[in-house]
């Protein structure tokens, strides 16, 4: 390999390190760009309901309040893929206002309906997610509703549904994906890694050409 001069030398630095913060900077415009341009802003909105039984009239009639307390519990997960199925949903629907109705269809609500109950607890917490904070708010109150109605037809011996407080507009949290920070910082090290590795291909292909033109 020739041998170069220390001016040679900085000059090829300089020439390096120009290149890899054009890319840098280039590929990380790009990205972010793209990041901005793709972003999309999913709201959730959370209403919470209770599933029990009587307790002190089962005490009255000699049963055991605490057996009855862990049966509802352990029936948890069947409510939630009662909360989630296509008679909440189509009941949801039913319960909206006409602008809402218009907007979204039976199948949109079932797809947006997520249940969850807490683990060792009769409170189950029912998630829309969708574009809108106002709308998937509406539809969270209706849903807690439309279960409240519907699952004592779908589950004989339920015992009583409660809606808790009602979802607001306030407490709808948002999340923008995707993050263009992420994808800033993700095409400044792609530009800076193509910019190494261009100017070191391109020191060797000219050690190579010089080399060989002798």
């Amino acid at each position: 390999m020739k041998e170069y001069t220390v001016k040679e030398l900085n000059r090829m630095f300089a020439k390096s390190i120009a290149l890899i913060v054009i890319l840098a900077v280039l590929f990380g415009g790009v990205f972010g760009f793209l990041a901005k341009h793709r972003q999309h802003t999913t709201y959730t909105a959370e209403r919470e309901i209770m599933i029990s039984h009587n307790y002190q009239a089962a005490v009255s009639q000699n049963n055991d309040q605490n057996a009855q307390v862990m049966a509802d519990q352990n029936l948890m997960p069947t409510y939630e893929d009662l909360v989630q199925s296509k008679s909440v949903a189509k009941k949801a629907h039913a319960l909206l206002p006409k602008k809402l109705k218009k907007a979204y269809s039976t199948d949109d609500i079932y797809g947006m309906i997520n249940a969850k109950s807490h683990q060792q607890s009769l409170i189950m917490n029912i998630k829309i997610k969708g574009s809108s904070a106002k709308d998937v708010t509406e539809i969270a109150n209706v849903t807690a509703v439309a279960a409240q109605k519907e699952l004592p037809k779908l589950k004989a011996g339920i015992g009583t549904v409660t809606p808790l407080s009602k979802a607001t507009v306030g407490d709808a949290t948002s999340e923008t994906t995707p993050h263009a920070k992420k994808y800033l910082v993700a095409g400044v090290a792609l530009g800076g890694l193509i910019g190494i590795i261009i100017s070191f291909g391109g020191i060797v292909i000219k050690d190579f050409i010089r080399k060989n033109s002798k």
